[in-house]
């Protein structure tokens, strides 16, 4: 008689990393296959480090900088993306399908309960999903902050998703979305593109709300090179009165440069910004990331009260 996967005897644990035993191996596989090819960054970003940067390198130098550039906003973009999509799809497949065979009908016929059944096929793939994505996040963000950009990049959509605690909280989220929407639908396929939509729609809303998490510093005076890297939320004149006005600048001034003449042109008497400068990136890290995973221990939740709802 054939052993059933789920049996006290070999313990839930061992019966869960057997049964998904492929899954939990190809995903090793990209794990690794993506710190090779981030160590091949690394190299060829200090290669790139070691050239006066495209002005004033060859045609060779110039070629292996760009080259470096294009293949790190690849990278941010894959890091970005990709665990969270393969979280959201191994939370709607490893319990949808299941659902949808009847199999977990039969493991909680052999003295599992549903609840341990449900936090067993959670916590097998989260602990390998965060354990691969943490791994790669630090990875990145050595590759990135040693290339020749130093870290420029940081309020980039992607870098910040790839390089910082935000990114392992999303795929946690990810996972814990792709449950719910399987003990919803009790379907694969219905399950993913649920899961997927939910992950995508919280990481536009995260890129949408990031700039509010956390207060903006005011600076005054001209738009200063120094300022180029910070993340500018409003550009604007200090009036007379002391009224702020966004968006005014000096692009239709006669004299270009002439920038006191385009202040009183104006009525105005200063220039300002809102920003967040490098300072404010880790609090705003770090605020996401406890919303990223408040919602997704809100998921989870849901997903155990829709289980229970759902048992005879």
């Amino acid at each position: 008689m054939t052993t059933l996967p789920y049996t006290p005897r070999h313990g839930l644990t061992r019966a869960v990393l057997r049964l998904h035993r492929v899954p939990l191996w190809v995903w090793t596989v990209m794990v690794i296959a993506g710190a090779g090819g981030l160590t091949w960054l690394y190299a060829l970003g200090q290669e790139a480090a070691s050239y006066d940067a495209c002005g004033g390198a060859g045609l060779l130098e110039c070629a292996t900088e760009m080259r470096y550039w294009g293949s790190e906003h690849r990278s941010a973009r894959l890091l970005a993306w990709l665990p969270c999509a393969i979280a959201a799809c191994a939370g709607a497949v490893l319990i949808g399908r299941e659902m949808e065979r009847g199999t977990a009908t039969l493991a909680w016929t052999q003295s599992v309960s549903p609840a341990r059944w449900l936090a067993a096929k959670l916590a097998v793939p989260a602990v390998a999903l965060l354990g691969g994505t943490t791994a790669l996040t630090l990875m990145f963000r050595w590759v990135w902050v040693s290339g020749p950009d130093g870290g420029v990049n940081r309020w980039n959509s992607e870098y910040f998703h790839a390089a910082g605690s935000v990114g392992p909280a999303y795929v946690l989220l990810g996972l814990a979305l792709g449950a719910s929407a399987a003990l919803l639908t009790r379907r694969t396929l219905p399950a993913m593109g649920l899961a997927l939509a939910g992950i995508g729609v919280a990481y536009h809303l995260g890129d949408r709300v990031r700039s509010s998490l956390w207060p903006a510093s005011e600076v005054r005076g001209p738009w200063d090179s120094a300022l180029n890297h910070v993340d500018q939320l409003e550009f604007g004149m200090i009036m007379e009165s002391g009224e702020r006005v966004s968006g005014l600048d000096c692009s239709d001034q006669a004299v270009p440069g002439d920038l006191g003449t385009c202040l009183s042109d104006h009525g105005a008497v200063d220039f300002y910004a809102k920003i967040h400068p490098t300072s404010h990136y880790w609090p705003i890290q770090l605020v996401e990331t406890g919303i990223a995973l408040a919602l997704a221990a809100a998921a989870v939740a849901a997903a155990f009260w829709v289980l229970r709802r759902r048992l005879p």
